[in-house]
């Protein structure tokens, strides 16, 4: 039986996700592949010709680097990159052996920093006082 020579990709397996940062936008884009073996190595690379025909798509394209002779185990493998752009609104991953596909970027929820947590605490300790002094 032959080893297939590359990896399996769903858009589904994929996420783009940006994070606002004093100094600009970041666009971090993870994903998983079915290898046919183990040792396979992933790579999102900035995409070639056309690079930005879209303005609001970053292009990427995913290279595979095969394992030397190894035992066949279908293994999930990992690859993740993060850019620097200020207009991406999707990433579209292209493979040059198969269709790409494109999958969206969404924006990274807010975190509550530490001032709501010390607030919170403030405006418990009254309710304490109150309960202490009954």
């Amino acid at each position: 039986m032959t080893t297939p020579m590359h990896c399996d990709f769903s858009p589904h397996d994929f996420a783009a996700v940006a994070i606002r940062t004093s100094d600009g936008r970041l666009v971090q884009v993870t994903g998983a592949g079915l290898c046919p073996t183990a040792g396979w190595e992933l790579r999102l690379v900035a995409g070639g010709p056309g690079f930005r025909s879209q303005p609001e798509r970053l292009l990427l394209e995913l290279r595979e680097s095969p394992p030397r002779p190894a035992p066949r185990v279908l293994t999930e493998t990992t690859v993740d990159v993060t850019v620097e752009d200020t207009r991406a609104e999707e990433v579209e991953i292209r493979f040059g052996w198969r269709e790409g596909f494109v999958i969206p970027v969404r924006e990274a929820a807010l975190r509550r920093g530490p001032r709501g947590a010390m607030r919170r605490r403030t405006d418990a300790a009254p309710d304490r006082i109150a309960a202490s002094a009954v």
